[in-house]
């Protein structure tokens, strides 16, 4: 056997060795591909009335002048007619001494606002420039609206001429699936309920996020505007009444007729506890909505998550063609309304190809989303919640690992864990 004392390579070879190891370490990582999704800083503080700020910012938006404000509150009405109501009246010409709407009055400083609501949530959100020049008269404009708008009666007769006497199918299904927390029965609305659940409604706030770039003299400007709002808003309780239908599963018709035109489905979805739940949804929703849409009998699917805090639940509608189609799907590969809540049914669970396939799908849409203010705004109070486990600040620490960690076994053990099966109801649409 070989054998012997004397080094295999001398100092100087060593030495040439360890430097040209330290180059081809370094090319490596200059030629390696950059993560397409950033690591946003989370920063936070409190108004001075104690409402929690949550600011996101990445360095892909220095010198961007987007910025996004979310006002977030805990929804306060059992009736969504009255919801409904009081955010399209705010929406409207809400302003003191004006009959320009609130978006009218925003628009020429670059500006606008949205709202948005669920069975859990509301939240009403600004778009704004955040040039100095914009900002300022923006900001005066926000300060005078939303502590104390003002519901006109004349936008109140425009609204309830408009409003949809017919119970929607959503709200039917809403009211399925939250007996408890979802009121079918019908409510006088007047003007000053739309006030007063206002003024409830400013009282139940969770948090207000700021995502965008801020220059220390923005930063300065938006802290005293939110200390200026704040004093008329206060922090929500943590109470909750909330129950979910989980002991019955349910087909209900509407028409007469034998012809289906129509389904939608809902089912209640366990609380996210992790990206990855999250990620896992987004590959189920697109391998549904991707199976029924190139199934021959259907015209179309849509697929709409609410993620909120307790409660969060699936919808999907499917819209089925007038006319039987040229070639009928197979029966042994036709997926009906209820198939994608079977894991032994859906396709992405034991097809490894069409998993990846959907994942790389989904994650060159985030690779373009995540670089967007409104895309994280949108998360933050649509998807993240600050009273449960999955809050913006932990979503935006972890998700880079998690998309570039997560496999099919994730994704066949968080579906597994989300659906509620029992919950699922179904409505029918015949003419």
């Amino acid at each position: 056997m070989f054998s012997s004392k004397k080094p295999l390579f001398s100092r100087p070879v060593l030495a040439v060795i360890m430097v040209l190891s330290t180059l081809v370490i370094w090319v490596l990582n200059l030629t390696a591909p950059a993560t397409p999704f950033p690591t946003p800083a989370v920063t936070t503080w409190k108004t001075n009335s104690g409402i929690p700020v949550i600011w996101l910012a990445q360095d892909s938006w220095k010198g961007s002048n987007k910025l996004e404000l979310r006002f977030a509150f805990k929804r306060n009405s059992q009736n969504p007619s009255l919801t409904s109501a009081t955010l399209s009246l705010l929406m409207g010409d809400s302003l003191p001494l004006s009959t320009s709407t609130i978006n009218q009055r925003l628009a020429p400083l670059a500006a606008k606002v949205s709202s948005y609501y669920d069975q859990e949530s509301q939240n009403i959100g600004f778009t704004i420039n955040s040039e100095p020049t914009y900002l300022a008269p923006t900001l005066d404009i926000i300060n005078q609206w939303l502590p104390s708008p003002e519901f006109k009666a004349r936008a109140f007769e425009r609204w309830h001429r408009q409003e949809n006497k017919s119970q929607s199918i959503q709200q039917e299904l809403e009211q399925k699936l939250f007996p408890h927390q979802i009121t079918t029965k019908t409510q006088t609305i007047t003007l000053a309920a739309i006030s007063n659940n206002y003024k409830q409604l400013t009282h139940q706030t969770t948090a207000i996020f700021v995502i965008g770039n801020m220059t220390k003299q923005t930063q300065k400007a938006i802290k005293a505007s939110l200390n200026h709002l704040s004093q008329k808003l206060a922090l929500a309780t943590n109470d909750t009444d909330s129950i979910i239908n989980t002991k019955s599963t349910s087909t209900s018709q509407h028409g007469q007729g034998a012809t289906l035109i129509e389904t939608q489905s809902a089912i209640a979805i366990t609380p996210l506890s992790s990206v990855k739940q999250w990620l896992s949804l987004q590959v189920w929703g697109t391998d549904m909505v991707n199976t029924f849409n190139s199934q021959n009998d259907i015209n179309e699917a849509q697929l709409y998550l609410t993620l909120s805090a307790e409660h969060p639940w699936a919808r999907w509608i499917i819209h089925y063609t007038n006319k039987t189609p040229r070639e009928k799907t197979p029966a042994n590969v036709r997926m009906t309304a209820r198939s994608f809540i079977d894991n032994t049914q859906i396709p992405s669970i034991h097809d490894k190809k069409r998993f990846t396939l959907l994942l790389k799908s989904v994650k060159n849409q985030l690779a373009q989303s995540t670089l967007n203010p409104s895309w994280w705004s949108n998360l933050a109070t649509t998807t993240t919640q600050e009273n449960s486990t999955l809050t913006l600040a932990q979503f935006a620490k972890t998700y880079q690992n998690a998309i570039d960690t997560f496999n099919q076994d994730d994704y066949k053990a968080a579906l597994n864990s989300l659906f509620i099966t029992s919950s699922y109801q179904e409505i029918q649409v015949n003419k």
